[in-house]
């Protein structure tokens, strides 16, 4: 820890420091994040983004292999386990609403770390989907 000496007591120098002098060093220090499209989301569709992404959701793969409380990780429509890649790409039980909101092929990158449009439908596809993430 640094110490700033300051008569016959030494006062830490973090507590000596005005705050502009804080904020000057924070800045310092900062790193610019790359721009990501999620932070333009309304709190709720992050959270959908968020767990789309990260894996840690309310779908049958997480659920049965990380927590155990469902049988199985096989989605509803019995062709694979029902992960984030399966609902948003290959479901045949969401086909059709798949094809109303992305009417031309998509990857599954951009509907998860694309542009905010991009990030919209996919919150509008889960949202009535009626899938819980």
């Amino acid at each position: 820890m640094n110490l700033l000496v300051v008569g016959p007591s030494t006062v830490p120098l973090r507590e000596s420091l005005s705050p502009y002098m804080k904020t000057i060093i924070k800045s310092l220090h900062r790193t610019p994040q790359p721009q990501d499209s999620y932070h333009l989301l309304s709190r709720p569709q992050q959270v959908v983004i968020f767990r789309l992404r990260t894996g840690h959701n309310r779908l049958n793969q997480h659920l049965h292999k990380k927590l155990h409380v469902v049988p199985s990780p096989m989605c509803s429509c019995g062709e694979a386990e029902q992960d984030t890649a399966h609902i948003l790409r290959d479901c045949r039980s969401h086909q059709v609403l798949r094809e109303e909101i992305w009417p031309l092929p998509e990857s599954l990158h951009n509907k998860l770390y694309g542009p905010v449009a991009a990030l919209q439908r996919t919150t509008n596809y889960i949202s009535r989907s009626g899938l819980q993430v």
